[in-house]
């Protein structure tokens, strides 16, 4: 609101000799701020941060290549996910609890990669499927809310808690059954994206298969060569 209450911080030049700030870093933490919090406007330095759109906006501000399909962005009770491949090698998440961005992720992020897919590998009902090739180009963004969470480290940069809270779920089974049900539902409601995925799965596959079979190749002439010698 127009009259809200305005923090000041002032490092004291006792403790801290020297100081100064790293703008990078708190510009990075305002925009993810602003992510988490949508529709509500930071102002830094001059500068505002708003987000209309939420983890959505995240993923469409850091992506760095062309999604293959328009990004899944799932919104629950406690929970948001936001979920999309590209043609880039291996995995990259941005994961947050309570407004805190976990970089080395934690259970949440674990719960979330295993429920995807073992999700993906049921819709698809093809038990040959692995899990990498599934996850290979994901680009996806989770946050979560813990109550009283602990983490790994002081910097919270990874969430230890296995509980949502005192009373229970475990996040494993908060997470996992929040993406089972609204994935499995997305890709119902959405064949068009269930194909882009399903091709995007084989074609990880193929790669897999021709870089193991180069390397077989490439040890036994190794071998032979070892050998010969």
């Amino acid at each position: 609101e127009k009259n809200g209450t305005m923090v000041k911080f002032i490092p004291d030049e006792h403790l801290f000799v020297g100081y100064s700030f790293q703008m990078e870093i708190v510009e990075s933490m305002m925009k993810n701020y602003s992510y988490l919090k949508k529709g509500l406007t930071l102002n830094f330095n001059g500068t505002s941060y708003k987000s209309e759109n939420g983890l959505l906006d995240l993923i469409k501000d850091n992506i760095s290549e062309t999604p293959l399909y328009e990004p899944i962005h799932l919104k629950g009770d406690d929970i948001e996910v936001v979920i999309t491949h590209t043609n880039q090698y291996g995995e990259e998440y941005y994961s947050f609890v309570n407004g805190q961005h976990t970089i080395q992720g934690g259970t949440h992020q674990s719960a979330f990669r295993e429920a995807f897919g073992k999700t993906i590998k049921e819709y698809y009902n093809k038990n040959g499927m692995e899990l990498s090739d599934i996850r290979s180009g994901l680009v996806a963004a989770v946050a979560v809310s813990v109550q009283d969470p602990v983490f790994e480290s002081q910097t919270k940069v990874k969430l230890g808690s296995k509980d949502m809270g005192p009373d229970g779920p475990t996040i494993a089974k908060f997470v996992g059954d929040f993406v089972k049900k609204e994935v499995d539902n997305y890709l119902h409601k959405n064949l068009e994206v269930a194909d882009i995925m399903l091709k995007k799965i084989q074609e990880s596959e193929k790669e897999r298969k021709a870089i193991a079979g180069v390397t077989k190749l490439a040890r036994e002439r190794a071998k032979k060569a070892n050998l010969h010698n």
